[in-house]
């Protein structure tokens, strides 16, 4: 699921990019950034950087069953920190300003998407450069314009059972 999530934000970042450049080879992409020169050239790429649990979704839930009650875990939130960089040679270093500043418009006017009936909202991480540094440090890579954004509402699982007993695969909390 987090690469449909990152491939359709993607795909509609070149929509809207598109509407004031051409570039046949694209305009956005998902891919590595830090990479020792593979890195796509002259393009945002979007990258994950981290998933981070949200806090809200620790609990255990009890339904009836039988006499007793049966638990099932809650759906582990997460929220993935996304890195949008404009990855230009050094030469092109003002179409990469302006490419950001497009993307930030972006971010800016499509706040949320939906994908399959899941809504995703997007949000821009305030980071300071001593983090920055240390996530460009971190991938490997030499910095590029780029911000990182929250994307909030990836949801898995939650439907199986915490633990079972022999007969019914189920937790049993007895009145």
């Amino acid at each position: 699921m987090i690469r449909r999530i990152l491939t359709c934000y993607a795909e509609r970042l070149e929509e809207f990019l598109a509407r004031t450049r051409r570039q046949p080879e694209g305009l956005a992409t998902v891919g590595r950034i830090g990479g020792a020169g593979d890195e796509p050239q002259g393009k945002m790429v979007v990258s994950l950087v981290n998933l981070e649990k949200e806090a809200s979704g620790d609990a255990v839930t009890y339904h009836p069953c039988g006499g007793g009650f049966a638990g099932r875990p809650a759906p582990l939130l997460l929220n993935m920190h996304v890195m949008l960089a404009a990855v230009y040679e050094a030469k092109r270093y003002g179409d990469a300003l302006s490419m950001l500043a497009e993307t930030l418009s972006f971010i800016q006017s499509v706040p949320s998407f939906t994908i399959d009936g899941n809504r995703y909202t997007v949000e821009v991480v305030p980071m300071s450069a001593t983090d920055l540094h240390n996530i460009w440090t971190t991938m490997g890579g030499q910095y590029h314009p780029s911000v990182i954004c929250k994307f909030r509402g990836l949801v898995l699982g939650g439907g199986g059972i915490v633990s079972g007993s022999s007969t019914t695969g189920e937790t049993r909390i007895n009145e």
